[in-house]
This record gives C-alpha cells, structure tokens and sequence, in this order.
C-alpha cells in the first residue's frame, strides 16, 4: 500500500469535486480517458469525470443526472456494472448542512454506509477502483483491498480528509436477485 500526503490549502465552501487536491486524486487514479470507463458517483453534485460518468445528487439544484436517495440510486444497476465508484457524501454535519441543509448526514444513519458498500461492491467490476473520501479508512468490505492513502491537510484547525483508493479483487459469494421494484437488492 502506498501512503501520500498532500497539502491541500483552504478548501472553504468549495465542493471536493472543485478542489486541487481531489483533481490530482482522480488524474492519479481513474483512468477517465480509458475508452469505454463506467463511472457511478452517487453524490456528484456538480462533477462529470467523463462521457460514461453516471451521477446522482439528491440536491435537484445540481448537474447531476440523477436526484435520488444514493442508496436507491445505486440499487439501480446490474451487478459487475461499473469500472469506478467514487464515494463522496457529505462526511462532517458542517458539510451537510452546506450542501443539503438539516437532511441526516449518511454517517449517522445506522447501516446506510455498510449497505451503499454492499451495493458499491455488486456493481463494481472485478479489479474495478473505489475512490473513498472522509475521516476513515475504514474497510468497509473483505473484497476490497487499500491500494492508496492520501492524507490531504488543509491547515490552521481544520480536519485532515483520508482519501483511500480501494480495489476489488474478489466478488462475494452471496447471492443477488432483482426485487419486484426493479431495483437490485440483497436476498
């Protein structure tokens, strides 16, 4: 595993996807220019990595495609899906309350991250990337192995945010069916 530091600067009311440090993560990491690379991002706000990027922002003031729950949103692809999931949601309330007001933070719902990572890890492809921002490096799943583990410092009192880059090197054995609803879920 490989372990990098960057120094990030300010990062005042600008959205990671816009900050420098989180271009220089993505440029590193994500083969945008691959032909062909399937992105799902379910909390894009305003970001578009490339033509095959596939996005969600349950703000409908965003670009996104999609303005959805990002659980629900990611319950709608079929398994072995995607090349790359980035998963970004709001990880501080301070966050939160910026970009979508007094809705729950996903951290503090019991289970919401656990079962996205379910869902992350069923459309992902084989040997295909998860880019995770936050304050942890939790693994979340035994199929994804840490690649990368940027610390980016913003400086002053503000909170460092663990960028860790994951791979999924095995798909699980648990079995998954299509719901009445459409939607892929856990049996």
């Amino acid at each position: 595993m490989k372990f990098l530091r960057l120094q990030g600067g300010s990062r005042d009311n600008i959205d990671t996807h816009k900050s420098k440090y989180f271009q220089q993560i993505m440029m590193e990491n994500i083969p945008i220019t691959k032909e062909g690379s399937i992105v799902v991002d379910p909390f894009a706000r305003n970001c578009i990595w490339s033509k095959h990027s596939i996005t969600n922002d349950i703000n409908p003031e965003t670009d996104a495609m999609y303005h959805m729950d990002a659980l629900d949103f990611l319950c709608m692809f079929p398994s072995n899906y995607a090349d790359i999931v980035v998963f970004d949601p709001p990880f501080s309330r301070t966050q939160n309350i910026r970009k979508y007001g007094e809705i729950a933070n996903v951290y503090t719902k019991p289970g919401y991250v656990k079962k996205c990572m379910l869902q992350i890890s069923r459309i992902l492809k084989l040997h295909g990337t998860l880019i995770k921002f936050g304050y942890n490096s939790t693994r979340h799943l035994p199929e994804f192995d840490m690649e990368k583990l940027y610390v980016v410092n913003f400086g002053g009192n503000r909170n460092d945010v663990i960028v860790t880059i994951w791979t999924n090197n095995m798909k699980p054995l648990t079995m998954y069916n299509k719901s009445s609803t459409h939607k892929w879920r856990l049996e």
